[in-house]
């Protein structure tokens, strides 16, 4: 057996040890989490990596439930010991809170052997890590982070481009930005891109959602968290200058109304369209993932007014289902929809072209399904999926066998 099939061997028998921690403030991690096991599920049986979940947060949630359920998991509800929860609990506040897990950060978990992944910071340099950074936000917008976050992401930004492993970024903009702030590195980086895992099938039951909530017939959907660099400000502002000259455009907002790092922004949104008497919005939170999806079937487009994203979740989804997409012409936006059709981009950030494109487009656009185009577009994401599982795996193979995988 040469070197390399010996790796192979290695790969094959080792654990893709997942990290999980659920946070109401970050919703699109769990989604994140949730489309990379769907789409390691879609590799052949003796392809799929042993996964197992490591639970930094409780285990009971119905989202860590859900997660539990994938047969590609390895460990299906069983509990972890007692001395091991208790670690895993003590870690998961201290990642909270922004410190490092003091005194027994090398104690839990020594006996696994596998790559772990999504590791955020370099508090378990014995392991085999698969290190992720979401995006550069902070060095965009420092506005939106206080002095002592900009410090922390600063800080564990710099430890992790220091250190000796694989880096997995989310998009070729990413790593444009990782090279340009972190020019002198350690660490390998590496871009792997998620595929939405949304799946649906040819019944109507979109119908009852639309009663749930009393929409109307036709609306923009947004199904963004109101965080401030999410932009619905640009986007309502863009609904005010319609609605001067007499065009309302219905939207229809999901997601959670708080932003932890400006808790008046949502109500200051709410107060300016009351202002201003644009009245043709409807918020209705957080809702179940299953209403949400036929909110997008049913959409006539979907906007992403963001100003910035790691890799787009709503665009995403948008994509598996076929919708037309309005978004800002960020970077990352563009790389995700190349080769897309019924794209339309505007300015980030600016209301009067986003104006613009609405007033032109809105006459046009109907609402779904559009059962032949999402047809089509199920196709073409389960192709982009299994690439993707693949293409993960190579990354974890990278990781599992470092330094022997390190590029000259």
């Amino acid at each position: 057996m040469n070197t390399s099939d010996s790796i192979r061997d290695t790969v094959k028998a080792a654990s893709l040890i997942v990290e999980f921690m659920e946070d109401a403030n970050w919703l699109g991690g769990s989604v994140y989490i949730e489309n990379l096991l769907s789409t390691l599920s879609l590799l052949p049986e003796t392809s799929q990596p042993k996964v197992e979940l490591l639970f930094l947060s409780s285990p009971n949630s119905p989202t860590a439930r859900r997660l539990l359920s994938y047969p590609i998991v390895q460990n299906n509800g069983d509990g972890l010991d007692l001395l091991n929860e208790m670690v895993v609990i003590m870690r998961g506040f201290y990642r909270r809170i922004g410190m490092r897990f003091p005194c027994l950060r090398y104690l839990s978990f020594s006996a696994r052997k596998g790559v772990y992944f999504p590791v955020f910071d370099i508090s378990q340099p014995r392991r085999r890590n698969l290190y992720w950074i979401p995006d550069f936000q902070h060095h965009y917008l420092p506005e939106l982070f206080s002095a002592s976050d900009l410090e922390r992401r600063n800080h564990r930004y710099e430890r992790i481009a220091q250190a000796e492993g694989i880096l997995l970024l989310s998009s070729q903009s990413a790593l444009k930005d990782f090279r340009r702030f972190y020019p002198n590195v350690s660490v390998e980086p590496r871009v792997w891109s998620f595929c939405s895992s949304v799946k649906v099938d040819d019944s109507e039951s979109y119908h009852s959602v639309l009663e749930k909530y009393s929409l109307p017939a036709k609306f923009l959907y947004v199904a963004n968290q109101f965080w401030m660099h999410k932009d619905h400000n640009t986007l309502f502002e863009s609904l005010r200058l319609l609605h001067e000259k007499g065009i309302d455009v219905p939207v229809v907002c999901t997601g959670k109304e708080e932003d932890p790092r400006n808790p008046e922004y949502f109500s200051s949104l709410c107060e300016k369209l009351a202002r201003h008497s644009v009245k043709q919005v409807f918020f209705l939170g957080i809702i179940p993932r299953s209403e949400q999806i036929q909110l997008y079937r049913f959409a006539a487009a979907v906007v992403q007014p963001s100003q910035f994203e790691g890799w787009s979740t709503v665009i995403e989804d948008a994509k598996a289902l076929g919708r037309p997409i309005i978004a800002s012409s960020i970077d990352v936006h563009k790389e995700q929809l190349q080769w897309v059709e019924n794209v339309h981009l505007f300015r980030a950030s600016d209301p009067v072209h986003l104006s613009e494109c609405i007033e032109v487009l809105w006459p046009d656009l109907t609402s779904g399904p559009d059962m032949g185009a999402e047809k089509l577009a199920a196709k073409r994401n389960d192709i982009r999926r299994i690439e993707s599982a693949k293409a993960f795996m190579v990354i974890v193979e990278e990781a599992m066998t470092y330094p022997q995988c390190r590029k000259t």
